[in-house]
């Protein structure tokens, strides 16, 4: 049995035991809800940060391992590593899946000496959630990944809230991402009351002050002159920026 020594993650213990002693395993048990196809919205949109497939990913927060499932159904192969706070829930999900790492962990606790390409997190906005434990977490997170982070989040613009659930304001999420990386994404655009944060490892530039990493991903060509004819080419100018 894990030792909890903090509250948020003792309430949060509480909250998800009582879901999984009324719905047993069943997204519903997570706290997606009974809207169909709503997991797989929030996996989609984590999976979208970039290339996971021949990778290895951590999901922090597991839950049943589920993303794991998601992951096999887009067709990526990934070398999956699931940790979570939650015995019982562990314990169905290695039933479920008994070929795939999932382990009891409180990775602020017992902390990786390995590293892993994608780090991901679904449903950080639990009972009790507070800012300081995002910003740990999401430190830990970055200090262990490779190419980056994904995480979820309850918030945005809102027009109702559940007394159980942390609601996150994006710029304060924001405020917290800007002592870890310059180089992120704040999406807002997939489903209402949610947004998701990319948080990226590479952080060269090139000499034009574009992210190396997008640039090659991208495809683009940095040269005006080739959708503007009328522009002359000239010398990369060196600034001392």
């Amino acid at each position: 049995m894990i030792y909890l020594k903090n509250k948020h993650k003792k309430n949060t213990l509480v909250f998800y035991n009582e879901l999984f002693k009324k719905y047993g395993y069943d997204p519903r048990s997570l706290g997606w809800g009974s809207s169909e196809g709503k997991q797989a919205v929030q996996f989609e949109v984590l999976c979208q940060i970039g290339h996971i497939s021949n990778c290895s990913v951590l999901d922090v927060g597991c839950g049943f391992g589920d993303l794991y499932a998601y992951i096999k159904y887009r067709g990526d192969k990934v070398d999956y590593y699931g940790v979570d706070i939650n015995p019982e829930i562990i314990e169905t999900g290695k039933k479920q899946y008994p070929k795939i790492k999932l382990e009891v962990r409180d990775i602020e606790e017992k902390k990786f000496k390995r590293k892993f390409d994608w780090v991901l997190f679904s449903g950080i906005s639990s009972a009790g959630s507070t800012y300081s434990y995002i910003e740990r977490m999401l430190k830990e997170m970055f200090r262990i990944c490779k190419k980056g982070v994904a995480i979820n989040f309850v918030g945005g613009v809102l027009d109702y809230k559940v007394k159980e659930l942390f609601y996150s304001d994006p710029e304060k999420i924001y405020t917290i991402t800007k002592k870890i990386s310059n180089r992120v994404v704040i999406r807002h655009d997939y489903a209402p009351y949610q947004f998701v944060l990319y948080m990226y490892k590479n952080q060269k530039i090139t000499q034009n002050k574009v992210f190396e990493e997008f640039r090659k991903e991208s495809k683009i060509k940095l040269d005006d002159t080739l959708f503007h004819p009328k522009y002359k080419k000239h010398k990369a100018v060196r600034t001392t920026s």
